[in-house]
């Protein structure tokens, strides 16, 4: 049975205290370059040879998986010296060694390379085999692509395509520590705290690492690169695993004077506002009062009992001027940045 080796001159990530403790969906957000997505793919493929099973590796777009395919194998190679791997479309493949020139080699299918964007269309596809979904760069960086609309129902969908309600399929979502604000953070209410390393919620169905890695970051201050970037804001988080948009930046508790005004319904949850007369300083939070008057911006969710709010609203208008003039306060760094995102729209 093969091993895989280490031959990287900083170490990967290890996989063993994931797996034991059994989670479902497993949300491993660290430092750029720690060998995530390597630690990974070892794992899945030795799965393969040695068990027989299959995986998923993930992407939000086909482009961003075009290019990952075509380089899925290429650091791989010395790990599993009896085995050649190749992807067939978007197949992954595999064939020992000792067949090597033969005319009717065999290839084994061992892998599936899936856009989440396309996703919709293999719900008539069976995956028995499949055990394992990598689901690379689930969190987005800044940049031009943005997240699919309802994104986190939409992975639900395809996991169970997948599972089929048989409790046999483990998902790996891999990301660097980006952003706090992403839809599957929000969907299932996970919230870093400064110094938190694991969280574990619903029975263990979702277990979140956060590495320290510190052998990690001795390795990289012995480079170059890493004395360069020492000390900023990009070390931080590529290095340091800081998320972005994780700072204390306008983020107060609700003064007791404060008086209720409503609560807003998003996308990104639903909050409650208040404002304190005496200095002008509005509140938003996700405690909500018993006795609510609900506003939505879901247009799906309107009802009696909710008014839908159009952008161009005087609710939201106001709601925006105090906003950008820094007049309005968060309970906690996912508060503020939902609303980042609300306006930004």
């Amino acid at each position: 049975m093969e091993k895989a080796a280490t031959t990287n001159a900083l170490e990967y990530y290890n996989y063993d205290k994931v797996y034991s403790l059994n989670g479902v969906f497993n949300f491993i957000c660290g430092a750029r370059g720690l060998g995530k997505t390597y630690g990974a793919k070892l794992k899945a493929i030795s799965a393969s040879i040695r068990k027989g099973h299959e995986f998923i590796y993930m992407r939000r777009y086909k482009e961003e998986l075009q290019a990952s395919r075509d380089t899925f194998f290429a650091d791989l190679i010395e790990e599993f010296p009896n085995h050649d791997f190749r992807h067939s479309g978007n197949k992954a493949e595999m064939a020992t060694s000792h067949t090597r020139g033969s005319k009717d080699r065999e290839w084994k299918l061992i892998g599936y390379f899936i856009a989440l964007s396309q996703a919709q269309g293999k719900k008539s596809i069976a995956y028995p085999k499949v055990r394992t979904i990598i689901f690379d760069e689930f969190i987005l960086d800044k940049g031009n692509t943005v997240y699919i609309a309802n994104e986190a129902e939409k992975f639900l969908e395809f996991f169970n395509t997948v599972d089929r309600w048989k409790d046999k399929t483990r998902v790996l979502f891999l990301a660097n520590a980006v952003a706090i604000s992403n839809p599957y953070f929000i969907y299932w209410n996970i919230e870093p705290k400064p110094g938190e390393e694991w969280i574990t919620k619903d029975d263990n169905f979702i277990v979140v690492h956060f590495p320290t890695a510190e052998n990690f970051q001795r390795g990289v201050a012995r480079t170059r690169i890493g004395r360069f970037i020492a000390n900023t804001s990009y070390a931080d988080y590529a290095v340091g695993n800081v998320f972005k948009d994780n700072s204390d930046a306008m983020i107060a508790t609700k003064t007791p004077d404060a008086d209720y005004m409503y609560s807003l319904e998003t996308k990104h949850g639903t909050f409650s506002l208040w404002k304190d007369y005496a200095d002008g300083v509005w509140y938003a939070q996700q405690r909500r009062p018993g006795n609510e008057k609900l506003f939505t911006l879901v247009i799906n969710n309107m009802s009696e009992e909710k008014q839908f709010l159009l952008p161009n609203d005087r609710l939201l208008q106001l709601l925006r001027n105090k906003f950008s003039k820094g007049n309005v306060r968060f309970d906690k760094p996912r508060t503020r940045n939902s609303f980042v995102q609300i306006f930004n729209r």
